[in-house]
């Protein structure tokens, strides 16, 4: 549902002051390959500032990429986020 509300701009996600975000990827893994497709294993980290504060979001995804196209696309995405508290709703641009 957000997915679709953030395409169609019906998102909320407009609201002031617009909150700021840092992603930082690593640890890239190939997992397997299978003709176009390639399952993938990455860590990640996002810092999300917002309201003079920042929360650190941290997690593995596990992803299945698609290179048989112009450009690389998700076929499959699985995020395990491992933060052992979250203070607020986690939005679509953190992960």
């Amino acid at each position: 549902d957000r997915v679709f509300r953030i395409r169609t701009e019906r998102s909320s996600a407009t609201s002031l002051p617009e909150p700021r975000t840092s992603h930082n990827i690593s640890n890239v893994e190939v997992i397997e390959r299978r003709g176009d497709l390639v399952d993938v294993r990455f860590n990640w980290h996002t810092m999300y500032f917002r309201y003079d504060t920042v929360d650190p979001y941290y997690s593995t995804t596990l992803a299945t990429l698609d290179f048989s196209g112009e450009r690389p696309l998700f076929r499959r995405k699985t995020v395990v986020l491992k933060n052992d508290y979250i203070h607020h709703v986690v939005d679509i641009y953190h992960v």
